[in-house]
């Protein structure tokens, strides 16, 4: 259900909003319709007033994928698409032809693989990292979401792309050992502890 999301529009997210932020992530924008087409203008005020930048679209219900990269994603430092809808937003039936259709617009595109890991794309290469596996999966709800974190978090801290790309892996894995999309990350040294003792997740 979109509840409140349908409403909202960019008037209702103000400059004085803005500046109490340092990051600016946003998602399931197909759900959003009061932001269609202004989406660019969003992230470019964001920039404008010093934040960092995420986007991750998500699925598109009604399957048209009518988002505007080219006015959206040079103002968009992470662009965190899964691989489906990054081959049906660009229409290419290939991963790397789609990666390579939006390489130039943004500035970190990371694709999600599901349980073959992610791929990172900056600076002209491609980087891909496996997934941490979990032999007994709880629940997938929230996987992606996790990643999104879980990179984001990294991101924000300094971290390099690789290591952002390979703790967004390790937050995805441990969403999917508890029931819904949050229930296994009760606090850092939780999801740590557990990373490190179910995945041999052994960074910081």
């Amino acid at each position: 259900h979109q509840g409140a999301m349908k409403h909202l529009t960019l008037d209702d997210i103000n400059s004085d909003m803005l500046h109490q932020a340092g990051h600016l992530h946003f998602s399931s924008y197909f759900l959003q319709p009061g932001l269609k087409g202004s989406l660019g203008v969003l992230f470019q005020r964001a920039r404008q007033l010093g934040l960092t930048t995420s986007l991750d679209m998500q699925w598109d219900p009604a399957e048209q994928w009518d988002l505007d990269l080219k006015k959206t994603l040079p103002y968009v430092d992470v662009f965190l698409p899964n691989e489906t809808e990054l081959l049906k937003l660009t229409g290419e039936t290939n991963l790397e032809k789609a990666i390579h259709a939006v390489q130039d617009l943004g500035k970190y595109i990371v694709v999600k693989c599901g349980s073959k890991g992610s791929m990172l794309c900056y600076d002209q290469k491609i980087i891909e990292k496996p997934a941490f596996l979990n032999d007994h999966v709880v629940d997938t709800i929230g996987a992606g979401d996790s990643f999104n974190a879980g990179y984001i978090y990294q991101f924000v801290k300094g971290g390099s792309p690789e290591k952002a790309q390979v703790f967004g892996n390790i937050t995805g894995a441990v969403s999917t050992t508890q029931a819904g999309g949050t229930n296994a990350f009760t606090s850092l040294e939780d999801v740590m502890k557990l990373a490190k003792e179910k995945f041999n997740y052994t960074e910081g």
